[in-house]
């Protein structure tokens, strides 16, 4: 058996030459290295378990690098999530202050500004009314920072409302304030009859006995006695809304609407002086003092009502009496408000 001696001056020469393309096998019969083809089968094997292994490598290399590291996207991202939260966060602080502030107003409003006017303050029901609904906020739901958000839209939503209704109100305060001048012509502001016409005060507002039944009952208004005859004022500028003789009780009775929502009625009187319509000014004789209806006597009764509600006549009495016989007709009037058994 002769042996190539090429081979065992360089044993690897072709070996090396053909090792990155070429798989070799040694033969032991012949002493040589064999080119060796693997099957296809064999072949695809080996790719298929390469990929495997090299995507689960790959996978799990991934996994455990983002478990311990950020990548440049996702730190950016993260970066950028934080700051709208802070944004959130600065303002809502912003919204706690305007909405104190706001309170601030709304309490001077209410027990400031439409008291001078006499106007009722807004309830709180209507000053929290409606924002938003069952669904208004599920665009910002399923998020991690989602009640954040929905917090501060809801404390958005709250605070424009509020917002508008004391922009309204303050509407209405405005219109008032520039209507002052008349306002203060047409409120109820003297005493129906003239001092020196009158006898004396004979009944006041409040709960009393029933002349007629003598039962308890309400009397919403304010009895003068005098001569028949005796001239009757208007209390105030405004329109006549009923002059004639009335079924219930008031004889030749007269209403003026001085608008605000102030209305002054003249009872039991002996002549009516005015027409149906027509305007009066604050000191006009309406009509005369008499013992018309259901009376007992010669007397006026006068009543003030606010928004079609009586109120106490004494409030409004500011020009022509003296500050102790004010102080007399509150205290005779506090007696006569007193509740009776």
């Amino acid at each position: 058996m002769s042996l190539n001696i090429a081979f065992f001056n360089n044993p690897y020469k072709d070996f090396d030459a053909k090792m990155p393309k070429n798989k070799y096998r040694f033969d032991p019969k012949t002493l040589t290295f064999e080119k060796h083809k693997l099957p296809v089968r064999e072949k695809l094997k080996r790719i298929a378990a390469f990929i495997v292994v090299t995507t689960s490598v790959a996978v799990v290399g991934n996994v455990l690098y983002n478990s311990f590291y950020d990548t440049p996207k996702v730190e950016a991202l993260e970066r950028e999530k934080q700051e709208l939260l802070a944004s959130y966060q600065l303002l809502n602080t912003h919204i706690d202050k305007y909405r104190y502030m706001l309170s601030e107003i709304e309490h001077r409003d209410d027990h400031l500004y439409r008291p001078i006017f006499e106007l009722e303050p807004i309830p709180q029901n209507v000053r929290e009314a409606g924002y938003g609904g069952v669904d208004y906020y599920d665009e910002f739901k399923g998020f991690r920072s989602s009640e954040v958000i929905v917090n501060t839209y809801q404390k958005l939503d709250r605070l424009s409302r509020k917002i508008y209704v004391q922009s309204k109100s303050f509407d209405t305060v405005i219109e008032m304030a520039k209507n002052m001048e008349k306002m203060i012509a047409c409120v109820p502001a003297i005493q129906p009859i003239a001092i020196k016409d009158m006898t004396r005060i004979s009944d006041y507002y409040g709960r009393r006995r029933d002349p007629f039944t003598g039962k308890p009952t309400m009397h919403y208004g304010m009895d003068f006695t005098g001569d028949i005859g005796a001239e009757i004022y208007a209390t105030g500028d405004g329109k006549v809304i009923e002059a004639g003789y009335n079924l219930y009780g008031y004889g030749n009775r007269v209403i003026v609407d001085h608008g605000f929502g102030f209305k002054t009625i003249y009872a039991h009187l002996n002549r009516v002086n005015v027409q149906l319509g027509e305007k009066v000014k604050r000191g006009e004789v309406i009509g005369e003092l008499g013992n018309t209806g259901r009376s007992t006597g010669p007397h006026l009764h006068y009543e003030i009502r606010k928004n079609n509600n009586p109120v106490n006549p004494i409030r409004y009495y500011f020009n022509d009496i003296t500050a102790e016989e004010y102080d007399l007709m509150v205290e005779l009037s506090a007696k006569r408000s007193t509740p009776m058994d």
